[in-house]
């Protein structure tokens, strides 16, 4: 209750302030995990209830969802941005992700899975029947999770450079797609993994809420997890833009 609170309160002061705050508005990426009951992590699942309700919260507040891909590519020709886009994600390919898959078909949404390349046709993981359905059927698109899900700053440099540019390859040749955008594993990153992801072809790489540089950077973009629980004011926090402002910046590792 105190914390619903104190959501309240900031928001109903970013109203009374806005101008103030414009500058610090930026495009939503959310993430999602699991779409599950029984997943273990019960912070990374979301149920396929709630997330029906968060897509249709979407839907009915007129937010325009596009595909990260495009997003980037905004980024990149630096135009101006209006402040109802938002961006889908999932991280590691779950089995479970293909009831999201429909539902977001329902709405029309378009989102990007990120895919660890060596788990595709593995127990509990999306099958590559699965991932060509959709990529044939829906405005979902695949990214690379890398090819084992390492932590990346902790790989020398052999091992990062097999990590990103193999799972890129990997999921182009097997899928016939351009796969222009990564997101690192546990939100893991470094100038030089930064440096390795724009050599190796990709447009942008997201992170999660981890300090940013100064100016901030096209190849760690941040992104806000969803759980169980953000449905109604909290799900309207975390997609005004303004989430970022005041959530706590984790130190890398």
């Amino acid at each position: 209750m105190m914390r619903n609170k104190k959501i309240i309160f900031i928001f109903i002061l970013f109203i009374g302030v806005g101008w103030l705050f414009t500058p610090l508005y930026t495009v939503p990426i959310i993430t999602y995990h699991a779409i599950s009951t029984n997943f273990a992590d019960t912070s990374l699942k979301v149920t396929l209830t709630t997330f029906y309700k968060q897509m249709e919260f979407i839907k009915n507040r007129g937010y325009k969802v596009i595909s990260l891909s495009d997003y980037c590519q905004l980024l990149r020709r630096k135009e101006k941005l209006p402040n109802n886009l938002l961006v889908i994600t999932f991280d590691d390919g779950y089995k479970d992700n293909l009831w999201a898959v429909n539902i977001l078909k329902q709405f029309n949404f378009p989102a990007t899975i990120f895919l660890i390349s060596n788990k595709i046709d593995k127990e509990n993981y999306l099958s590559s029947q699965d991932i060509e359905w959709f990529l044939n059927n829906t405005k979902v698109k695949i990214g690379s999770h890398t090819l084992t899900h390492s932590y990346l700053p902790h790989l020398d440099d052999a091992s990062l450079i097999r990590e990103i540019k193999d799972s890129k390859e990997i999921l182009e040749k097997k899928f016939r797609v351009n796969v222009d955008t990564i997101a690192y594993p546990i939100g893991g990153f470094d100038h030089r993994v930064l440096k390795v992801a724009e050599e190796c072809g990709y447009i942008c790489g997201v992170t999660t809420n981890r300090v940013l540089f100064k100016n901030g950077n096209i190849y760690a973009l941040k992104r806000i997890r969803i759980s169980e629980r953000d449905l109604g004011i909290r799900l309207w926090g975390k997609l005004s833009g303004f989430y970022s402002v005041f959530k706590r910046h984790r130190r890398q590792r």
